[in-house]
């Protein structure tokens, strides 16, 4: 009977912690708006790397509810990118989430744009009940990073 109770809490956590999950589909472009292939994915949880893929064109992801994330993507040739999501406040029967992200090819003779900071916020919205990116954050940094390549020519 023991071993009978022990495997439903073992089916029944397995089950929670799959439906705990939001999924995270991005679409990778480049300045051009082609498709790009062979990109590094990195997922770190916190500042802990829990998985690296190579993925083209687009990459999926489940992530749990109530962490931090960071994803980097990396491609040769391009400034890496990195993006920081938090699932706080999400619940399992949230909807998944879209987005596009645009990958800006190197500048001979350019530093990194301070590619350190992430370029986009993705976070959840209680009052829309929905995942949102912070537009203005995109935005500024974007406008700053154009700045940065407009001095150096």
């Amino acid at each position: 009977m023991k071993k009978y109770a022990m495997l439903f809490c073992t089916v029944l956590f397995s089950v929670c912690c799959v439906y705990s999950q939001i999924n995270f589909t991005g679409y990778l472009t480049d300045e051009e708006n082609n498709k790009l292939k062979d990109v590094t994915l990195n997922i770190y949880d916190q500042n802990e790397l829990i998985s690296t893929e190579i993925v083209s064109k687009k990459f999926s992801s489940n992530l749990n509810i109530n962490t931090y994330y960071t994803l980097e993507l990396v491609k040769d040739g391009f400034y890496t990118k990195r993006i920081a999501i938090s699932t706080f406040g999400a619940k399992n029967t949230t909807e998944p989430f879209l987005f596009a992200v645009e990958m800006l090819m190197k500048q001979q003779g350019k530093d990194n744009l301070d590619t350190d900071f992430p370029s986009a916020l993705i976070e959840y919205q209680k009052n829309k009940q929905c995942f949102s990116y912070n537009a203005s954050y995109a935005k500024n940094l974007k406008k700053a990073q154009e700045e940065i390549l407009v001095e150096k020519e």
